[in-house]
């Protein structure tokens, strides 16, 4: 049984402790530490910070959390920060695993998990986003692209048994294809190629039919692909806000922080 952890655990420093190629554009690692056998047992498919070392860190320095924020040393140099999704918690073995997309464009987080390995260490935050990421509901439907995947994955392998849904998902490749643990009832449609494609997930995703009952939608991935799905849920669909999770994780063109403040007038302007 996991022992309730305090708030001042937060960020937690945790090191590489395994690699795993899933598919040539998704690595999955698997990181360590001893206080992560408090990290939160339901946090899968969550978003979470992570802080990265700069260049000639051996690991990034951290806050101490406390009830007025984050409080950093005098002498703290304060570290890369991306957003990312919990693939899997086990607290058990005091272990998470984050899967990153590695794609062409160099980045921070995306050159650390190229060269990746065991004893790298970064930091990460408590989790974040609604609890449950998908309520109860009769009929789930879930879109997303390389980014979003790993989330979609976990969202899926945690579903009831019984579950009904579709999902939508764009990858770079055939090869990036992979056999997602989910329920019998829950159907997923792949659409290959690169963000040229996303016309055509959003074209397949409106041509649904949809069963009677209440469904809950799941949007997460590249901002066009999110905003326009959105859209149409609000206005062609009359969807109401609480059956929607729409999240854009990224924009062409744009880092995290290019993007954060256009993210976040996006999600703060649900019926745009």
């Amino acid at each position: 049984m996991t022992t309730e952890a305090p708030r001042s655990r937060a960020p937690y420093l945790i090191a590489v402790s395994a690699v795993q190629d899933i598919t040539p554009h998704l690595r999955r690692i698997t990181f360590t530490a001893p206080d992560l056998r408090y990290y939160p047992a339901n946090a899968a498919a969550a978003h979470i910070k992570v802080f990265l070392p700069l260049a000639g860190q051996t690991q990034p320095d951290l806050p101490t959390l406390t009830e007025n924020g984050p409080r950093w040393a005098a002498d703290a140099v304060r570290p890369i920060v991306r957003t990312y999704s919990i693939r899997a918690v086990r607290p058990e073995q005091a272990e998470v695993d984050i899967e990153f997309a590695i794609h062409d464009h160099q980045g921070p987080a995306v050159d650390f998990a190229r060269q990746a390995k065991a004893g790298d260490k970064i930091g990460i935050s408590n989790p974040g986003g609604p609890k449950p990421m998908l309520p109860a509901a009769d009929f789930y439907c879930l879109a997303g692209d390389p980014s979003s995947l790993p989330a979609l994955a976990a969202l899926l392998e945690n579903l009831p048994p019984h579950s009904a849904g579709r999902a939508f998902v764009r990858v770079d490749s055939t090869a990036d294809v992979i056999d997602l643990r989910k329920p019998a009832g829950v159907e997923v449609n792949w659409i290959v190629g690169g963000t040229e494609n996303t016309n055509d997930l959003i074209a397949r995703f409106r041509a649904q039919s949809l069963p009677q009952g209440e469904t809950h939608f799941w949007l997460a991935g590249e901002d066009r692909l999110v905003v326009e799905l959105r859209r149409y849920l609000r206005r062609e669909r009359q969807c109401d806000r609480n059956r929607l999770y729409a999240v854009p994780y990224w924009r062409e063109g744009l880092n995290e922080e290019g993007y954060h403040n256009k993210r976040h007038e996006i999600m703060d302007n649900i019926d745009d």
